[in-house]
């Protein structure tokens, strides 16, 4: 057994101590496999988990590679990878609508100039109240990519139809429409009145 040569402390007031480290224990060890994360992450898993899901969080890749969250995070930067939040896939007017819209402000505009009556307007409008939103997420997509698509949630779930109606001023009334009712010229008259 080799050993280290003895190291001689000394502190006020106590005895001299030499202590003495067996060197071969140390001399030729290797490193066994042991518990916790690996040293080292592939790149082409975590590439392999963005490309099945771009959805999927830091935190999902982690568990799933038994890494920490914040290593997933550097080898994504690393990879170029940047999040972005999803767009929404907007509806398409047709050129009639298009053309309609621009008409009918045209005519607006030059009824205004004439005769003043945008102030003494009150509209109204509907919009359905989902009570499950589907929500946007983050996906992972390199600087050039464009960004994913969600899709709109379905017209079929559970929801409640607001109504409202508003002036110059603001809102002038609103109401949420019990179930299974829907707006026409009644309800229209009704709510007016109120």
């Amino acid at each position: 057994m080799l050993l280290v040569p003895p190291i001689a402390t000394k502190k006020e007031g106590a005895q001299l101590h030499v202590t003495a480290v067996p060197y071969t224990k140390f001399q030729h060890s290797e490193d066994e496999k042991r518990s916790g994360r690996p040293v080292e992450v592939d790149d082409d898993l975590i590439q392999a988990i963005i490309d099945s899901d771009r959805h999927s969080t830091t935190r999902e890749i982690a568990e799933k590679l038994h890494v920490s969250h914040t290593c997933i995070e550097n080898h994504l930067k690393q990879l170029g990878y940047v999040q972005k939040l999803d767009t929404w896939v907007p509806h398409e007017l047709k050129e009639t609508h298009l053309t309609q819209r621009i008409n009918s402000c045209d005519l607006l505009k030059k009824r205004n100039e004439n005769d003043p009556f945008l102030k003494r307007l009150i509209t109204g409008d509907e919009k359905w109240v989902a009570y499950n939103n589907i929500k946007r997420k983050r996906s992972w997509s390199r600087p050039g990519e464009p960004t994913r698509t969600t899709s709109k949630a379905d017209i079929h779930q559970k929801k409640v139809l607001l109504s409202v109606w508003w002036d110059y001023k603001g809102i002038v009334y609103f109401e949420v429409l019990p179930p299974n009712r829907t707006i026409n010229s009644d309800v229209y008259i009704e709510q007016l009145t109120k």
